[in-house]
């Protein structure tokens, strides 16, 4: 699977379905060595095609997803200053989380924000580290039932 034929384009209301089948699979691939079980499966939860078709309604979430000619592999979202949502199917091209951030971060540019925030899990900490986010505190996300995820608030100073 190749980088170049990957497509960033917004999400499509029809895209539910399957942005909540790369949630659900990412969560479980590269969250296995940071979380329990119970974790991530109340986090994967959390992704239901339900879930995905509300944020699409709301105009206050910007979705894109990262896109072949044989699918979907990856989803990112600004919501706000806010990068609200960052996964990629196990299976995606090497480099394909850093173009969905990248788009991301230019949608932010182009909204005219001077910064983004996020919520990084464990696993994703190096990941956005590496991209110039920097840890403002630690935090924990409640999931319900008692779950909640160890995970880090993160800043980035977007520039021009």
């Amino acid at each position: 699977m190749s980088l170049d034929a990957i497509a960033i384009r917004p999400a499509l209301p029809g895209d539910a379905p399957r942005l909540s089948r790369i949630f659900a699979s990412a969560i479980e691939a590269k969250a296995r060595d940071s979380y329990g079980p119970r974790e991530r499966a109340a986090w994967a939860a959390r992704g239901t095609p339900a879930k995905f078709a509300s944020m699409l309604a709301d105009s206050r979430n910007s979705l894109l997803v990262a896109a072949m000619p044989s699918g979907i592999v990856g989803v990112g979202s600004l919501t706000g200053s806010e990068v609200s949502l960052l996964y990629v199917a196990p299976g995606a091209a090497p480099g394909t989380g850093s173009r969905l951030l990248a788009a991301v971060e230019e949608l932010a540019r182009a909204a005219g924000l001077s910064g983004l925030t996020l919520t990084a899990s464990r696993n994703a900490l190096s990941f956005y580290l590496r991209h110039g986010y920097a840890i403002v505190s630690p935090a924990r996300r409640d999931l319900g039932n008692g779950i909640s995820l160890v995970v880090c608030l993160m800043a980035k100073a977007l520039g021009a």
